[in-house]
Formats: structure tokens, C-alpha cells, sequence
């Protein structure tokens, strides 16, 4: 039985419908208080996932002496959670209280980031032969413990953006929630980078566990006013609420196909920022503060795209742009794996950044705004399925790079994505379609 939303509200709502451009996003956060806080902790949250990444990137590569695959492979296995208990999320981000599971899910991180914090601060890293407790599977299970807190909140998180506004605010809320990625993807490793040039590695996961506690403090008076509720927090047992699911998702030709689309993302774009590291250090030949400037300009291009929209919008329907980001995205890859230089690199990845965050915007919300509340977080969970695969392809292109070099690996890659990426374009008629 769906919960009445507050009549002023509503009635602001009321007299037109908004669009996605000009300044409905900000209006967007002008009226609705609870989405305020939801996007400032989803924020936070996405700050202390790249400060994490970033950092825990560099710290492998540092402990293991420059090795490839286990440098790429320790960020890529925070997703392998997802292949195991990601539906069964979504399951339980339907049945219970939402804000709550966030918030202890958060709290328990704060404590697990404390702990590797004070590992890497006992562990001399600037010795000539490295001594002290932190050996280099610690990252591991860190990473793993992470991805099992990721795999639970994350889909509850966007579901929780679209309970704090109706339906016809959705678009513009989401192109805002959808500009956390990039503007914390440039402030996180930049800030990443200088700390562990200046301090070293010692400060960065307290800094973590800090934005944790703040993530909990700012859901503290969120409340959820457009959520679908079901008496007796779900019908049925756990495993019929999975197999819902499941069947809705089958059932509805166009999640599935933009489900599909999501593949490409997470076994190309996504390796691609882990082995950064990699990239900085073989091919360009650089140290930590160019690495820092390249993962900032992934984030920088998502900037760009997310005023672009904000600003404009789409141009055209979501279902093309959806396939105009997959497409550009794939390209941008190919053209960065040729670069030998700073600059050029620096710019395919502001172009990777721009793809990314207009086929991420445009795919989830056509998703989040076809499907109903009672479905939303295993929905999502199912969509966000496909991010379990990423360690496993982390893994064999890190195999891959060991065996070769970067520069071809993704080369190839790239290659058969740009194809695959076409013919989908060809194929998927009724979601280039969608509006």
C-alpha cells in the first residue's frame, strides 16, 4: 500500500510536469528535503569508494612491487560479492527498512576501515625491505569485506533516491544523484594522490572510515515518503520474492536488453580505471601524481556531462543516448590504449568519463522509472548483477598483461566491445525507442 506524500510537495508538483533540463535538478533539491540528504550521503559514500579504490590500487602495487595482476585484480574482487549474494540484496532492500540497512551497513565498514587503517599505519612501507603486519593478501580480504557491504546498500542506495520524490521528479533526481560518480571521481584520487605523496599510505583508510560515520549521521532524520510498503515487510518467503524478480525482469523486454547493454561497461570501462596504475608507470612512464590526474579525469568528463544534461538534456530520446555513451565509451578505450602521451591520455579519458555518465544516468533511470517500488531493489540488484563479473574480467586481462603489454590488451578489447556495442545498437529496436 503505497504511503501518502506530502501535500505541499505534491502540490508543488502538481501544475506541470518537470523535464531533465535547464534547473529542474536543482529545483528538484530545493523541494524535496529528503532527497537533500540522500544525495549528500550518497556523495560521501561515493567519496570514500574512490578515495578507497585509488588507494588501495596504489598500496598493492607498492607492496607487491609493481605486479599487474594482483595490482588490477584487488579492486576488481570488491565486486565478486555481487555474483553471490547481489539478488538476495535486492530481496531483503524490499522487505525491510531501507535507511536502517544503510546505516548499519556503514557502520560496520567505519569499524573494518578503522582496523586496515591502523594494519598500514603498523607497517613500515618506506623500508627498503618492507616490515610490519600488513602483508599483501591483507588488501584482499579488506576488498572483500567492502564488496559484500557494496553488494547490499548499493542498489537499496538508488532505490532510496527514487522514494524521495514522485514520480515526474524522478529524471531530474537522478541526472543530480548521477553527478556524485564523476565530481567525487576528481576530488577522491586527487586528494588520494597528495596525501600519499606527502604522508604516504598511513592516513587515507581513517580518512575512509570518517565518511562512513558522516554518511550515518546525515540519514539520521531521512525519511522515505514516496515508498511502496508491503504489510508484513513482503509476501511470501525469500526465495518467491527472488524468483518475483527474476520473472519480472524476463518479462519486461526493455530492463532486460538495458541490463544486457551493462555488460560492455563492467568488462571493459571498469577494468580499464583498475589498471590505471599499470598504465601511469609502464606505458607513460609516470609516477603516483600523474596516475592521480588520470583517474581524476575520468571524473572530470562525467562533470562535464552532467551539466550538459543538467543544463540542456539528453538532445535526444534516453534509449539513444543510452547507445551513443556505450558506443563513444568503447571508442574513447581504443583511441587511450594507442596514446604513449600525458595530454592525449588525459583527454581519452575525460571523453571515457563523458560516455560513461550519459550511458549510467540515461540506463538507470529509464530503469528506475519503468519499474514499480515493490520490485525497485531487487530490480536493481539484478541490473547491478553483472558487476560481479568485473573481478573475473580484472583478473584475466591482468593474465592478459603479464603475458603481453596494456597498450594491445586493450587494444583488442575495445575493438570487440565497439563491435559488439553496434550490433546491440542494431538489435535492441524498442529500447532505442525509449524516451
Amino acid at each position: 500500500m503505497a504511503t501518502n506524500a506530502p501535500r505541499s510537495e505534491a502540490a508543488a508538483e502538481s501544475p506541470r510536469r518537470r523535464r531533465i533540463a535547464g534547473l529542474d535538478a536543482i529545483s528538484t533539491a530545493k523541494l524535496y528535503k529528503d532527497f537533500r540528504f540522500i544525495w549528500a550521503g550518497n556523495f560521501v559514500a561515493i567519496g570514500a569508494q574512490w578515495l578507497q579504490l585509488f588507494t588501495i590500487g596504489w598500496l598493492v602495487h607498492h607492496l607487491t612491487d609493481g605486479n599487474a595482476l594482483l595490482t588490477g585484480t584487488v579492486v576488481g574482487i570488491r565486486t565478486l560479492p555481487v555474483l553471490l549474494i547481489g539478488p538476495w540484496a535486492g530481496v531483503l532492500g524490499d522487505r525491510v527498512d531501507r535507511r536502517k540497512l544503510v546505516m548499519v551497513t556503514q557502520s560496520v565498514m567505519a569499524v573494518t576501515a578503522t582496523a586496515f587503517a591502523a594494519l598500514v599505519i603498523a607497517t613500515d612501507l618506506d623500508a627498503e625491505e618492507i616490515t610490519g603486519p600488513l602483508l599483501w593478501w591483507h588488501p584482499f580480504v579488506y576488498m572483500t569485506i567492502a564488496g559484500i557491504a557494496h553488494t547490499v546498500i548499493q542498489p537499496v542506495r538508488q532505490a532510496m533516491v527514487a522514494n524521495t520524490v514522485p514520480r515526474e521528479a524522478m529524471a531530474s533526481a537522478f541526472a543530480l544523484n548521477g553527478m556524485v560518480y564523476p565530481s567525487t571521481r576528481i576530488i577522491a584520487p586527487a586528494i588520494g594522490a597528495l596525501l600519499v605523496a606527502t604522508l604516504g599510505f598511513k592516513w587515507n583508510f581513517f580518512i575512509e572510515a570518517v565518511l562512513y560515520v558522516v554518511i550515518v549521521l546525515l540519514l539520521i532524520p531521512v525519511k522515505l515518503p514516496y515508498r511502496t510498503q508491503q504489510r508484513g515487510g513482503g509476501q511470501g518467503s525469500a526465495l518467491s520474492s527472488l524468483v518475483s524478480g527474476l520473472r519480472y525482469v524476463k518479462n519486461e523486454k526493455s530492463i532486460l536488453q538495458l541490463i544486457v547493454m551493462s555488460l560492455i561497461p563492467n568488462l571493459l570501462f571498469q577494468p580499464l580505471i583498475f589498471f590505471l596504475p599499470v598504465f601511469t608507470v609502464d606505458v607513460l612512464g609516470r609516477d603516483i601524481g600523474a596516475g592521480g590526474a588520470l583517474a581524476s579525469a575520468v571524473g572530470l568528463g562525467g562533470i562535464a556531462a552532467a551539466l550538459f544534461v543538467a543544463g540542456i538534456g539528453y538532445v535526444t530520446r534516453k534509449g539513444l543516448a543510452v547507445f551513443a555513451g556505450l558506443i563513444a565509451g568503447c571508442a574513447f578505450i581504443l583511441f587511450f590504449a594507442q596514446s604513449q602521451w600525458l595530454w592525449a591520455s588525459f583527454a581519452m579519458l575525460i571523453g571515457l568519463g563523458f560516455s560513461m555518465y550519459v550511458f549510467r544516468v540515461a540506463n538507470g533511470t529509464l530503469i528506475q522509472t519503468v519499474v514499480p517500488d515493490t520490485f525497485r531493489s531487487r530490480v536493481m540488484s539484478i541490473y547491478m548483477l553483472d558487476h560481479g563479473i568485473t573481478p573475473l574480467a580484472t583478473l584475466l586481462i591482468g593474465l592478459c598483461i603479464k603475458l603481453w603489454n596494456p597498450s594491445l590488451v586493450f587494444t583488442i578489447l575495445a575493438a570487440a566491445a565497439l563491435f559488439f556495442a553496434a550490433v546491440q545498437a542494431i538489435l535492441f529496436r524498442s529500447t532505442r525507442q525509449l524516451e
